[in-house]
Formats: structure tokens, sequence, C-alpha cells
């Protein structure tokens, strides 16, 4: 009788220690989802939960080739009134912008009356001077659109897919699971797209959207003291 009453202590014993260690030592082969859905690794990128990548509405798209038709905008002003409005073009723009090309003033037309270099560089490397329709009064200040035509199809992405930084231009392109923030030249632009000369080829996937939620995922990871989360 005092046999089987110590071997069943022994066996009460043997079970509440086992429980303990299971719940004190939690298996080593499932990996907890960082606390703000997200982590980061040197080298890979940034990676989301499924729940965080739907919640900021998380969307990829393939580079692809399209036929950009540049454009840019440029706001003149009138020095006094009269059909004469001015501002400042760098030189790549300049290199662009003819004498007598036709020009968009909002809903009216213009033309570009001349072009001439700056002594200064102050507010810009060229001044072009635009010849309105109609008389606006001195000092008035209008937006005016300059646009090209298209060229060859070339590597271009959504504008909504840049990242303008401190540290330079960049998009989150997929790298496995991860996204790599990956920086990028820009070429020529219209409203939709953008020229990309330097660092996607075609058919590589990247974020459209939301790219500064990334960022901000990624600073909030990197210098927001979770080093748990950071992969290193």
């Amino acid at each position: 009788m005092k046999l089987l009453l110590i071997l069943s202590l022994i066996v009460t014993a043997a079970a509440l220690t086992s429980c303990s260690e299971s719940s004190a030592s939690p298996s080593t082969e499932h990996t907890a989802a960082p606390e703000n859905g997200a982590q980061f690794k040197e080298g890979k990128g940034v990676a989301l939960t499924a729940l965080m990548a739907e919640s900021i509405r998380l969307q990829t798209a393939e580079v692809q080739e399209e036929k950009i038709a540049p454009a840019f905008t440029l706001s003149l002003q009138a020095m006094q009134r009269g059909t004469e409005a001015s501002g400042w073009l760098t030189a790549d723009q300049a290199a662009r912008v003819q004498p007598g090309m036709e020009v968009e003033l909002g809903t009216a037309k213009g033309h570009v009356l001349r072009i001439e270099k700056a002594a200064y560089a102050t507010l810009g490397d060229f001044e072009v001077t635009v010849q309105t329709a109609a008389p606006i009064e001195a000092g008035s200040v209008i937006t005016a659109t300059f646009r090209f035509p298209a060229g060859d199809a070339v590597t271009a992405i959504p504008q909504a897919a840049l990242l303008t930084t401190a540290e330079g231009t960049f998009v989150y392109a997929k790298n496995d699971e991860f996204f790599l923030r990956t920086p990028v030249k820009v070429g020529a632009r219209n409203g939709d797209h953008v020229e990309i000369t330097d660092g996607l080829y075609t058919g590589d996937e990247i974020v459209t959207t939301p790219v500064m939620s990334l960022w901000l995922a990624e600073l909030q990871v990197l210098r927001g003291g979770k080093a748990c989360t950071c992969g290193h």
C-alpha cells in the first residue's frame, strides 16, 4: 500500500513538472509575429504580416514598358500688365523647350516667346518668357504646363510607387517575402508614370501603394527600439 502511494506521488510530480516546462519553454519552431506587424532583415528588406498588409491595403505590380509623353508645370509671373509672364527653367527643362512651342495656361493657351540664360543662377538656370492670348495684370501668377511628344517605350512605373526621402529616390521591390527599398534614377515624367533609367528591370515586382506606410514601418523597426523584430 505504501509502495503504491509513493508511485502515485512520483507520477503526479512528473506530470506537474512536464506542464511547467511546457508552459515556460514554448516551441522554438514557432516564431511570434512582430508587435507592429513588420520585421526587417539587413539585405532582405521589410516583411509584413498578412494582417498588416491587408490593413494598409498593400498593392504590387510588375514593372512594364510605357511610352511616356513628358510634361512639367511651371509658375509664371507677370512683371507688368500685358501679355508676357516669366518663370525659371532648369538646364534639363530648357534643353526641351523651344521658342514658339505651345504652352497650356489652365484652359487658355500661350506660346514660348524666348529663353534666356540667367546671369546668376539663383532661381534657375534659364528664364523663359511666355506670351499669353489675353492681357494679365502685373503681379499675376499663372501655371504653365509644357508637354512633349512621347518617344520609344521605356521602363516605367506609376508615380505613386516612388518614395522620395532625404536619402534619395527609392521603390520597394519584391524580394521573396520581403520588400527591399531600392534606389532608382528617374527620367521623363507624365501625369501617371515616371521613367526609370537605373535600378529596375521590366518584369520586376514592386509596391505601387502605399510606399509611405512601408517606409514608416521600416523606420519604426529600425529606429523605434524594437530590436527583437529586426532579425539581426
